[in-house]
């Protein structure tokens, strides 16, 4: 078997991309024809052009990026009107590399082919900056799907990015990883496999001690399914390299796991011996886990010795929520309240700075800080400050300022009445013993959360439930389900998410079930499960709600979820009203319950 790819192989992709590229340019043009990192990038689409899908007579269209690591530009961007065109465009920042969108308005959705979305590549000159080609196959999945043609694409990529870059560790990696999973027998399965060992060992030399290349390492490990040598991987730098930044973030994690309080504090104090001005950012890891098991123990000194550690830092994007942590600890604890004011008032002085969004960090580039559009930034920044607020409240109450935490009280909830300010309020008015403004808490937390969930109310039909069968292996009878309002939630036993939420749904299950009209589907996705797990999870349960198993397994494709636990409300009609994907807590009840209701009443 040869794993080098033929030109007929990639002339066949590139006429293919060729042909579909001169029909979409008549209706959507991307200038300039080679965008270059800092140019202005802007995209017309022309509604009157043959092909077009989107009429001329929507009011909007919006740009929709399906892969994309502009990270610094948002993911959906509204088209403006110009004549009889639309158009936007957007700056290229100094890390861009390769972006796929398509143009969405309604249910309208144009892109060049049923398989492929517009592609916008980076260049140097005229060649794809480096990782271009790379991630070009990475942006394949959101357009090809299950394509049984999708992993042979994404390696003739691969060696298209070594072809340019010949020294591209992560092609490297990926290609090989190809070649182990398609390899004709073991031998050269093994070949490949011990090939990628040796890009990732070299890689590894290279420069051992540095943070952003032991990523790279673990990464290529977590690629090739070597996932045990991630850890052992640290441990060696830990051996080698002891004084190293990796290596004390290392044991640092290391200790986190030691069980024994004073052992792990000991451990702990005798690592520190070792910290100086040079290395001190590196041991702040350390520092904030004595703060917590002195402030836990009370030990006021020691406490606020590892706080002024933790909080000397060097300034980084966490730095606010760092301080108020820190204030936080301290007041859960009653300790050291002039400190712990103090703490929170340098978070609420920089409330503006709270992380929104994922912030990426890489060696070559820093910090990367992602598009957050106004409404979201002035969203989470009221939100700290109400957090900051409520929390200043109870170090008031501490310190018996009654009158002063109940101005601060009141500021927080007028600011945001989001779950933890809302959690400070109940923990302040239930203190003071305030009775009429913990009734209003309590009005207010159930008002935001029917506001939410009639925000999320859908309506799309539901697929078919024919692949679920009992614990015995029969079939669920459509009969039984017919005109029922059905929820169904999806498991697995290997899911703690999903062990996490089964208590609450027992809880709602016990209030409805003797209501004919509701039926409970707790059922076993199938993931990585068999019958036979989800029959043994089933034998030693506590929960009394009925169990299934899912026997089809693009039932998550059918559904939409890829993260499980997901829980769906279906109608009488077999509609899917509510769809929650994840486990958010304590709430899971509670809204599950308000759900059933508004399906049951159809008070829509």
């Amino acid at each position: 078997m040869t794993y080098r790819f033929s030109f007929a192989i990639l002339l066949l992709l590139l006429l293919t991309g060729v042909a579909i590229n001169a029909r979409s340019q008549q209706r959507v043009t991307i200038t300039p024809q080679y965008p270059q990192r800092g140019d202005l990038v802007t995209v017309t689409y022309d509604p009157r052009s043959p092909g077009a899908v989107i009429p001329d007579s929507v009011s909007g269209i919006t740009l929709v990026f399906s892969y994309s690591n502009f990270y610094d530009v948002a993911t959906r961007i509204p088209l403006h009107r110009q004549g009889t065109k639309w158009t936007t465009s957007f700056r290229l920042a100094g890390f861009a590399t390769y972006a796929t969108f398509y143009l969405e308005s309604g249910e309208l959705i144009d892109k060049p082919a049923a398989d492929s979305h517009y592609p916008v590549p980076v260049y140097t000159g005229k060649q794809p900056v480096e990782n271009g080609l790379l991630y070009k196959a990475y942006s394949l999945s959101a357009q090809r799907g299950k394509s049984p043609g999708l992993a042979a694409e994404q390696a003739a990529l691969y060696q298209q990015e070594l072809d340019h870059y010949p020294g591209n560790y992560e092609a490297k990696i990926r290609l090989l990883q190809y070649k182990m999973q398609h390899a004709a027998d073991a031998k050269a399965r093994e070949t490949a496999r011990q090939q990628a060992l040796q890009v990732i060992a070299r890689k590894f030399n290279s420069a051992p001690t540095v943070a952003g290349n032991l990523n790279k390492v673990t990464m290529g490990y977590l690629i090739i399914g070597e996932k045990s040598r991630v850890d052992s991987i640290r441990q060696v730098v830990l051996k080698r390299f002891p004084g190293s930044g990796p290596a004390i973030e290392q044991l640092s994690s290391n200790l986190r796991k030691e069980k024994d309080t004073a052992t792990r504090i000991r451990l702990l104090e005798q690592a520190l011996q070792k910290e100086n001005a040079k290395n001190a950012d590196d041991y702040t890891g350390m520092h904030d886990q004595l703060f917590a098991l002195y402030a836990a123990q009370r030990n006021t000194e020691k406490t606020l010795y590892h706080a002024r550690k933790v909080a000397g830092q060097r300034r980084n994007p966490w730095t606010a929520e760092t301080l108020k942590d820190l204030a936080t600890t301290l007041q859960v604890n009653r300790l050291a309240p002039d400190t712990a004011r103090y703490y929170a008032q340098l978070a609420l002085a920089q409330a503006d700075s709270f992380p929104a969004g994922v912030i990426r960090h890489f060696p070559e580039t820093g910090y990367i800080y992602p598009f957050v559009d106004d409404s979201t930034r002035k969203a989470v920044t009221r939100k700290a400050q109400a957090n900051l607020h409520s929390l200043l409240a109870l170090i008031d109450l501490q310190q018996a300022r009654l009158h002063e935490g109940g101005l601060q009280m009141d500021s927080a909830l007028a600011i945001s009445p989001d779950h933890e300010t809302l959690n400070n309020a109940t923990d302040f008015y239930t203190r003071t013993h305030n009775t009429e403004k913990l009734k209003a808490v309590q009005q207010l937390r159930e008002k935001i959360l029917l506001d939410k969930v009639r925000r999320q109310l859908i309506s799309r039909p539901a697929p078919s439930l024919q692949s679920f069968v009992d614990m015995k292996g029969k079939p669920v009878s459509p009969d039984a389900l017919k005109g029922k309002i059905i929820l169904i939630d999806f498991w697995a036993t290997w899911c703690v998410p999903c062990m996490q939420e089964m208590p609450y749904l027992q809880q709602l299950y016990e209030a409805y079930k003797d209501n004919p009209k509701v039926v409970f589907m707790v059922v076993n996705s199938g993931a990585r499960n068999t019958l036979a797990d989800a029959q043994g999870w089933f034998g030693h349960k506590k929960y009394t709600f009925p169990v299934y198993y899912n026997t089809d397994p693009d039932v998550g494709e059918k559904f939409r979820f890829n993260i499980i636990p997901a829980t769906y409300v279906i109608d009488p009609k077999g509609n899917i009203r509510f769809a929650n994907i994840g486990f958010e807590g304590a709430e899971v009840a509670a809204k599950l319950k308000l759900q059933l209701q508004l399906v049951e009443s159809a008070s829509f």
